[in-house]
């Protein structure tokens, strides 16, 4: 398929395809049928002129930004070419730079500020908001509301069981590990001025709350959580069968949490303070239009943003309303501030308690952190093998 949509397909219709993340969980079992299918067939009914196809595919590196990459074909003119790609906001200036997208001349469709601002560079918007992710930490006690820094954290913890490990999370790789420690930067010195934290070396007071969260995985002699011995699923498990006190990470954990122990309770929730304080920071995912787009595509692409930021669309995939009935909610934090007063997010007690967190926080950066991140993900990794000198003096 070409970039432009001027032609139309043998049914008649306008052809348009839309690469959506796939970071997400799979709760019906289906590699994300149901949920293609709801999308496809409510956009199409209500745009009968267009042939919508919806990619949700695994196996899409939608952070490969690389010359002759994932991004750079998706959102390039070539056969591979979608004229919607979802992504993550931290990209933002690398496909601006590299002028992979185009400003979508829409207005704000209700998105809370913090992610409106990580769509949009030198006051040009580039994309339309609709996941946020936060890492947070779960447990099954409520003491861990009065926790104010990763010290007081880790002793809250302990406390819930002396014997059991205190906290489990998967810190593991060169995207995962730099992002917990710019969110413990921010949680140290305020999330104002995050970027400073891609600066090397690393921040001396940060490092001195920081591994204490990291190493507090360590059993005899080893991190499973910083090895790559546990993934995100077993770290989830262990968590939900009460092996861990705590479990750190993003919020849709929480369906692989109550997939694996159905019967566990809903945990208490905080926003995670893993360094001298406590600071919420997101991920900002956004809807970014293919520069080629332009004409009648350019308005396809913004109806199909208009209609991925409804209240309606938002709450099916957060309560996977397009799975069969009884299936766990993906607990994905929405952009859109009406989603958490809407049903069903308003009777939910943990979109509730989410709520707080969204509100207060403050978006990654979109610039600088992808030509970083190796850096400091190479220092990390250094400093959690013994040495010290990558830290400032």
């Amino acid at each position: 398929m070409t970039t432009e949509v001027n032609d139309t397909a043998a049914s008649g219709k306008v052809p348009f395809t839309a690469v959506l993340f796939p970071y997400i969980p799979d709760s019906a079992g289906d590699n994300f049928a149901s949920l293609i299918s709801y999308l496809e067939s409510n956009f199409e009914q209500a745009n009968p002129e267009v042939d919508l196809t919806v990619v949700i595919n695994a196996d899409l590196d939608l952070y490969d930004y690389s010359a002759n990459g994932t991004l750079s074909k998706l959102l390039g003119s070539g056969p591979e070419a979608a004229q919607v790609v979802e992504v993550d906001t931290v990209l933002m200036a690398t496909l601006v730079g590299n002028k992979w997208v185009q400003p979508v001349q829409m207005t704000n469709p209700g998105v809370v500020a913090t992610a409106w601002e990580a769509a949009t560079l030198q006051g040009v918007v580039y994309g339309i908001p609709t996941y946020l992710c936060s890492n947070v930490v779960y447990a099954f006690s409520s003491v861990i509301k009065g926790a104010a820094n990763a010290t007081n954290l880790l002793a809250l913890l302990t406390s819930i069981a002396p014997n059991v490990t205190p906290l489990v999370g998967q810190y593991k790789g060169s995207w995962t590990l730099p992002t917990f420690y710019v969110d413990a930067w921010a949680d140290t010195n305020g999330a104002t001025g995050m970027a400073a934290s891609f600066e090397l070396p690393l921040n001396q007071r940060t490092m001195s709350f920081f591994p204490t969260v990291v190493n507090s995985c360590v059993s005899g002699g080893k991190n499973p959580c910083l090895d790559g011995t546990y993934d995100d699923q077993k770290v989830a498990s262990l968590f939900a069968n009460r092996k861990a006190n705590g479990f750190i990470g993003y919020t849709e954990s929480l369906f692989s949490i109550r997939s694996a122990n159905p019967s566990a309770p809903l945990p208490t929730v905080i926003s995670d303070p893993i360094g001298g304080g406590t600071h919420p920071t997101v991920f900002v995912d956004a809807l970014v239009f293919n520069p080629g787009c332009t004409a009648g595509c350019l308005t396809i692409a913004q109806a199909f943003a208009s209609y991925m930021s409804s209240v309606t669309v938002r709450s099916t995939i957060a309560f996977s309303l397009d799975a069969p009935a009884g299936t766990l909610p993906r607990y994905l934090l929405q952009a859109s501030t009406a989603f958490y007063s809407a049903q069903p997010a308003a009777s939910d007690p943990m979109y509730q308690a989410y709520w707080p967190i969204v509100r207060s926080a403050q978006a990654f950066p979109n610039t600088g952190f992808p030509q970083s991140r190796k850096d400091l993900n190479a220092a990390l990794t250094a400093f959690f093998a013994g040495d010290t000198s990558v830290v400032a003096r």
